[in-house]
């Protein structure tokens, strides 16, 4: 299963800055969802908040 992987807090962070829910930015971490917010949410939490890909 594939998912990104952040420090503590910081999809917090990220649910404040796209002015979403923690269950959407959690969903989009895990690749359960597709849209483009989603996807803009999986690029800044590896570009900018250090995120990890991890799994297949």
């Amino acid at each position: 299963m594939k998912r990104i992987v952040l420090d503590y807090g910081k999809a917090n962070k990220i649910a404040f800055a796209f002015r979403c829910s923690r269950e959407m930015v959690s969903k989009a971490l895990h690749f359960k969802k597709n849209s483009e917010l989603a996807r803009k949410i999986r690029y800044v939490a590896v570009k900018e908040y250090g995120g990890i890909e991890v799994g297949k």
